[in-house]
């Protein structure tokens, strides 16, 4: 994508997976975020659900799926990464 557009702005957004998944493994999966992001000179939105995941009143019943209130959080979670590359054209 870069070679076609050199000026395009990559943003990341990280996920973690539930504990229930081993820590050591959860870790790593933690890691391939921010080395990504790092590797490819690209923003990152360190854990795209944070301050919502494991909340039971901003999920749905499915306990995956963010509610409507858990989307706003979810878009401040992105907006405070997204924000400053549209203010100072991603530099």
């Amino acid at each position: 994508m870069r070679e076609k557009n050199p000026g395009v702005k990559i943003v990341l957004a990280g996920m973690q997976i539930p504990p229930n998944m081993g820590g050591e493994y959860g870790a790593e999966f933690r890691q391939i975020f921010p080395d990504l992001a790092r590797a490819n000179h690209a923003a990152l939105v360190p854990f795209l659900l944070e301050g919502v995941a494991g909340h039971d009143d901003l999920n749905q019943a499915d306990h995956i799926h963010p509610t409507a209130a858990g989307h706003k959080i979810l878009a401040e979670n992105v907006w405070r990464v997204l924000q400053p590359l549209l203010e100072n054209g991603g530099s």
